[in-house]
């Protein structure tokens, strides 16, 4: 059975092309920082958002999108749980090699 998450909730998945774990924006694109992360409020909000992520999904944009639940940190919105919040920073076995290392790489 699944857990039933609690509280404000945002949405995690990988980039399909380079597995980067990316955040759905209110836009309804995807971002690597999880301060641009749409937030649901509300078991409504949360299937609303849960479904914008199927569609993507299904479009082959990410991979394994799901809800997570969000806290508010001093530099905005993280996932609250500390496996999300590691998975989003990259590869912890090397930091010196992981996306924290340029995190302009993409630009």
């Amino acid at each position: 059975m699944a857990k039933k998450l609690k509280g404000p909730q945002l949405i995690i998945a990988n980039r399909l092309d380079d597995g980067r774990v990316v955040f759905l924006t209110e836009a309804g694109s995807w971002s690597v920082e999880a301060r641009d992360a749409a937030i649901a409020e509300d078991p409504a909000a949360v299937d609303a958002l849960v479904e914008r992520a199927r569609l993507a999904s299904d479009a082959n944009h990410v991979v394994d999108p799901q809800p997570v639940e969000a806290a508010q940190s001093g530099g905005g919105t993280v996932p609250a749980h500390i496996k999300h919040a590691m998975q989003s920073r990259g590869p912890s076995v090397r930091p010196d090699l992981g996306y924290q290392v340029a995190p302009d790489w993409e630009g």
